[in-house]
């Protein structure tokens, strides 16, 4: 098991039926942020920089259990970052400005990387709600994202996620 840490803290759980599971928002949140639940169509997220740190990729690489070799350099070095590492690492970020309520679901990711991303890279990922819906006591909200390298325009990964979140904490089971 990885032991949650930093700022991009995760961990790794082994389900019964499945493989290990990489968790990057382990614990319902008890900060003052607003519930995603409650956050309206055309919400702008504050764009957020963070750091895609070697070590992080390198735990993300070990959390999949993704061996492929072409993340590294000829010295063994780890030199890329996997793509679904860079988008997980951006939708956190992101996420760290929104509660979610216990029950909260991610049913759906589109990605498109545009370019490969470097480990140690700092990047800025903008975000907004662009749909928000009710359904049976549930907001579904579909988040789009996209990635720069900290300082530059050309985007290297957009994305589209849709989460759906309690609308209320009865019932939910937390």
């Amino acid at each position: 098991m990885i032991e949650p840490g930093g700022v991009n803290e995760f961990r790794v759980l082994t389900c019964e039926l499945r493989s290990p599971c990489l968790i990057l928002s382990p614990d319902v949140s008890t900060d003052p942020c607003p519930s995603l639940a409650q956050l309206p169509r055309g919400h702008r997220f504050a764009p957020v920089g963070f750091h895609l740190s070697a070590a992080d990729v390198r735990r993300y690489v070990e959390a999949v259990e993704d061996a492929n070799r072409t993340y590294f350099d000829n010295d063994g070095r780890l030199a890329w970052a996997p793509p679904l590492a860079a988008a997980a690492f951006a939708l956190k970020a992101v996420m760290d400005q929104a509660s979610l309520p216990a029950g909260s679901l991610h049913t759906g990711q589109d990605l498109e990387f545009r370019r490969p991303i470097a480990a140690d890279s700092d990047l800025t990922a903008h975000a907004s709600v662009v749909q928000r819906s009710e359904m049976r006591g549930m907001a579904v909200s579909v988040i789009e994202f996209e990635v720069r390298l900290s300082g530059q325009e050309d985007v290297v990964l957009v994305g589209r996620s849709t989460v759906m979140a309690p609308l209320s904490q009865e019932g939910s089971g937390g």
